[in-house]
């Protein structure tokens, strides 16, 4: 059986590093900045609360590559506000919880203390590369940022998948 969101996850990780190959990075107030307000846009966030951005920019991306192709996602925009409320979300919906590798392009990560990203790539063992949201450049403000990541360092692996129930829509 074909996986219709295979596109979706790997127009996703597209989305993201295209999204940090333009430098996006906080301007002006914490967490604030023209592309920062379109990830908080579309997650339909309050830009005046100074909340961290990270899932915000994981579904922004996610939201794209679903547009793209006409598909619903799983999950709205306020389930991946945070590592508890997408660890909550995880939990409520095993079917698309990564159990071991391979990680694919496109798998949404919690970290254990709760900060969320994407995962781009993995060549095997326990090593990923990942784009992330609200990374810190040492004093120069927040952006987005490709690093490696310990999947052990990791609280839940998501892979969107289709489990053949209804979605509830890219716009949430």
């Amino acid at each position: 059986m074909t996986d219709r969101y295979e596109r979706v996850r790997y127009e996703a990780a597209t989305v993201a590093l295209r999204e940090e190959a333009k430098g996006v990075r906080e301007e002006g107030a914490q967490n604030r900045g023209p592309e920062i307000d379109k990830y908080l846009e579309r997650s339909h966030a309050p830009k005046s609360a100074g909340y961290n951005w990270c899932g915000f920019f994981v579904y922004y991306c996610y939201s794209e590559a679903a547009q793209a192709f006409s598909a619903p996602l799983p999950f709205k925009a306020g389930e991946v506000w945070s590592g508890t409320k997408l660890k909550k979300w995880a939990a409520n919906n095993p079917a698309h919880v990564v159990g071991s590798g391979p990680y694919m392009p496109g798998d949404i990560y919690v970290m254990n203390w709760g900060h969320i990203g994407m995962i781009i790539s993995h060549n095997g063992g326990n090593v990923v590369n990942t784009v992330d949201g609200n990374q810190s450049q040492m004093g120069k403000g927040k952006s987005l940022k490709q690093r490696t990541r310990d999947i052990n360092d990791m609280a839940v692996i998501i892979r969107i998948v289709d489990t053949g129930e209804p979605g509830y829509g890219w716009i949430g």
